[in-house]
């Protein structure tokens, strides 16, 4: 079993989780920090996936310009906005 020293910062988060009752014990607690820290790690490694595969898609021509991308959209809230005035 492990015992580690909190701190009384996050001594008292734990102990306000369990007593808003968000969480049952100190297990319960560390648990779902390791699922949370767990996701995120996915979640990041999803992104970084995500971002090489763009920059190897824009390196090899794909994909669209700044102007392509945001031309349409800034002449098509322009016109809104100027419609409501």
């Amino acid at each position: 079993m492990i015992h580690a020293d909190l701190g009384p910062e996050l001594e008292a988060i734990v102990l306000n989780l369990i007593e808003s009752g968000k969480h049952s014990s100190r297990t319960q607690v560390l648990r779902d920090s390791v699922e949370l820290q767990a996701w995120r790690e996915a979640r990041l490694k999803e992104l970084d996936d995500s971002i090489t595969r763009g920059k190897a898609q824009a390196a090899a021509g794909a994909g669209k310009t700044v102007d392509e991308v945001f031309g349409p959209l800034i002449a098509k809230y322009g016109a809104m906005a100027n419609a409501k005035k």
